[in-house]
């Protein structure tokens, strides 16, 4: 049974990689997108951007039957529920993450079903290598389509 006063930890997932990309560049964009379908209703979805040791980055798990949108890596707990909850089994989500890192400073949101929800800021230290992840915490799995990992080098801050 799930408990909806304890955010879960990414531990409890199996995750799949789906693409990987080097943050060489002092300033940039990564955009990671992705539509996903659960099996049922109180399987839980991850949807991750995370370096080598899968410990610094995005990472929001997805409760289908409150619409609850939790940060696993940073903190955070729970950063808001989706308006349009519960979520129908087998019919597509699309997510996305976004992330723009100024030298060590990285700012993110993920935006859910068209709903955008500021994730906590963080630091990354070096060039990383960041990994999309997406995932499930239990049934038999998950299905996406349209994965997308995109990075943009930026040549001054955006607000």
């Amino acid at each position: 049974m799930k408990s909806l006063f304890l955010p879960p930890s990414i531990g409890q997932f199996q995750l799949q990689a789906l693409d990987q990309v080097c943050l060489t560049a002092p300033m940039a964009r990564i955009g990671f997108s992705v539509e996903i379908e659960h099996e049922h209703i109180t399987q839980r979805i991850l949807l991750a951007l995370l370096d080598e040791k899968r410990e610094q980055g995005v990472s929001v798990a997805i409760y289908p039957a409150t619409g609850e949108v939790c940060d696993l890596t940073n903190g955070g707990g729970v950063i808001g529920y989706l308006s349009l909850s519960p979520l129908v089994p087998h019919q597509g989500i699309p997510c996305e993450l976004l992330l723009y890192k100024f030298g060590r400073n990285c700012v993110c949101s993920a935006r859910i079903l068209g709903e955008t929800f500021l994730y906590p800021a963080f630091m990354l230290e070096g060039a990383p290598r960041m990994t999309a992840l997406v995932g499930y915490d239990s049934g038999t799995g998950i299905t996406w389509e349209h994965p997308s990992l995109t990075v943009t080098e930026e040549t001054q801050a955006v607000a």
